[in-house]
């Protein structure tokens, strides 16, 4: 049995950090507030609210249906009719990049700062990111 060398060991400590480092930069939310919510369903953008504008929305899908307010520039998801109201119980999102998901219901709702271009996919998901 071969036993791993020093520098072996030095060589494993490094490649895990480049890869925490690399991980963390990738995937650490963006600090610039957004200006719009769009709501996604089924990966479709059907509606884009901004988020200056204090509202209450009902979104109604095939699966069920949600309602979100916008109030003080953040989206709070209020109500939903699922069995599980993971999404209730996610936080309030202000920031570009920032999600609320119901999974039951294949809808998100995504802090964008306007851009009106296709959202990119994600190579790993095959989904929009």
């Amino acid at each position: 049995m071969k036993v791993l060398h020093k520098s072996d060991l030095i060589t494993i400590t490094i490649l895990f950090f480049i890869g925490f480092v690399a991980s963390l930069l990738i995937y650490m939310p963006s600090k610039t507030n957004g200006s719009f919510v769009e709501v996604r369903v089924n990966g479709v953008v059907t509606e884009r609210y901004a988020l200056s504008q204090p509202r209450t929305e009902t979104v109604h899908t095939e699966n069920g249906s949600n309602t979100f307010y916008i109030k003080d520039g953040k989206v709070t998801m209020q109500h939903a009719d699922c069995h599980d109201q993971v999404c209730v119980s996610m936080t309030h999102i202000s920031r570009q990049g920032q999600t609320i998901v119901c999974l039951p219901h294949k809808l998100v709702l995504a802090i964008t700062n306007g851009d009106t271009k296709e959202p990119a996919y994600d190579a790993v998901t095959g989904g929009a990111s």
